[in-house]
């Protein structure tokens, strides 16, 4: 799940297998040791992966069909659901624009969604949100299933690197849809990161280590050739390795795996700097955000500048709908509104500070104008996209009209046409009929004179 600087609440994901059911629970903050769901919401299928945007706009969840679906989080409502993959989704990104949506699944595929082409409800079946979606693109290149997804910066110039049970780690262009690189690995890989440099790529095994490689270079090996740039590895945990993260300053490596440890790492010594233990089970997921400012050694600091311990205000997230809506205000019960999902590092006492944490359904549109007003390359996508579907719709116009003109074209051939045949043919009758009348008058006329 990708989150940033203003992120106080995350989600989580448990899979309840007695009821065959997901439960996405929606978690606060709070000093307290025991905390509890704030929220609880049941989709129709066992959900895997979870992404949010960064600005909480937007929440996206992989099912175990191989579906993903798209929820609007300020009301909660489904507003897209299609099939991406032909087995369980594993794993979700975005990039680091937000332009585009990156899905990995126990098929083998990655493929990349541009999600201004999700929420286009002119697509096929978006009325009803069972939608055929094409992808931006389809890479197949593991043999077997997808486990891990990494997307760099850059926008739409960015790399994506894939992870497989296949033991290898590939590199793709976002730019070009391309291959560029394949990593071999001694066992299987669960997750993969790269440092914010992008110089190095840390890949979690199922053995519980963790291998480093270079990215831009291979490593000479004995013979004089170049192997695939499998530096080092680190070694701490029992178990498979299930997550790892970098720090803002990318110095620090956190590493979870399923002998309930977290590891700290320092990168440039390679050294364990501390274990952190979790007894309730195996971890499965790992996160890292920034303390907010206004957080110190557990007290909240208030507009006026106290230190104290009372939970700040949280506005009730709204449950996420289960299916898909075709009129927004015949919704079941996600009632709420308003902006439901971020805080900001500030107390929300502050009304002022609320404006700035608005989203609504024109979020994608700012986007388009702020990135326009940049001159980013993600703007120029965007609206090549949506210079495409208008390509689309005017192209089934056209159709439409040579279709309408081809049907007058026959009924005119047809109806006119025959008209003036039956005409002619009725002028040659009389004509006919009247030569006949002029024969059998001579003839009279030549037996008087007889």
């Amino acid at each position: 799940m990708r989150s940033g600087a203003s992120f106080d609440r995350f989600v989580n994901t448990a899979t309840l297998m007695a009821e065959n059911k997901t439960e996405i629970d929606t978690m606060g903050s709070s000093s307290s040791s025991q905390t509890q769901p704030e929220l609880k919401s049941f989709p129709v299928e066992p959900i895997g992966p979870v992404a949010c945007t960064s600005d909480g706009s937007y929440l996206v969840g992989g099912g175990v069909s191989g579906r993903i679906y798209l929820w609007e989080v300020s009301s909660g409502r489904l507003l897209r659901v299609w099939a991406a993959h032909y087995k369980a989704v594993s794993c979700l990104v975005f990039s680091d624009d937000e332009s585009l949506l990156i899905s990995g699944a126990d098929d083998g595929f990655v493929n990349v969604w541009p999600l201004l082409r999700v929420l286009d409800s002119t697509e096929d079946g978006g009325a009803q949100g069972k939608m055929q979606i094409a992808s931006l693109y389809a890479w197949s290149g593991h043999t077997l299933g997808v486990t891990g997804v990494f997307c760099g910066s850059g926008g739409s110039n960015a790399i994506v690197v894939s992870c497989s049970l296949d033991t290898s780690c590939k590199i793709w262009s976002l730019a070009t849809g391309i291959l560029l690189r394949t990593i071999k690995f001694p066992s299987a890989i669960n997750t993969v990161v790269v440092d914010p440099g992008e110089y190095s790529l840390y890949a979690g095994s199922t053995d519980g280590k963790i291998f480093v490689a270079a990215l831009n270079f291979g490593v000479p090996g004995a013979n004089g050739l170049v192997t695939d740039g499998m530096m080092s590895f680190l070694v701490s945990h029992s178990g498979p390795v299930t997550a790892l993260a970098f720090s803002m300053d990318g110095l620090l490596l956190a590493s979870a795996s399923e002998d309930c440890t977290v590891c700290l790492w320092d990168t440039v010594s390679c050294q364990t700097l501390r274990i952190l233990k979790h007894s309730k089970g195996p971890l499965s997921n790992l996160l890292i955000v920034p303390r907010p400012a206004t957080l110190q050694h557990g007290l909240v600091v208030d507009p006026q500048g106290c230190m104290t311990n009372r939970r700040p205000a949280v506005f009730m997230a709204a449950p996420l709908g289960k299916y898909v809506v075709a009129d927004p205000n015949s919704l079941e019960a996600n009632t709420c509104k308003g902006p439901v999902v971020t805080l900001p590092p500030e107390s929300l006492v502050d009304e002022s500070a609320l404006d700035r944490f608005t989203h609504s359904l024109k979020a994608m549109e700012r986007q388009i104008k702020e990135f326009e007003q940049q001159g980013s390359t993600a703007a120029m996508q965007l609206e090549l996209e949506r210079l495409r579907s208008d390509r689309r719709r005017a192209l089934i116009m056209i159709q439409q009209w040579q279709q309408v003109h081809q049907d007058l074209y026959y009924f005119c051939v047809e109806e006119l046409m025959g008209g003036s045949r039956e005409r002619e043919a009725e002028d040659d009758t009389e004509k006919e009929r009247e030569r006949e009348k002029g024969k059998k008058g001579r003839s009279k006329v030549a037996a008087k004179a007889r």
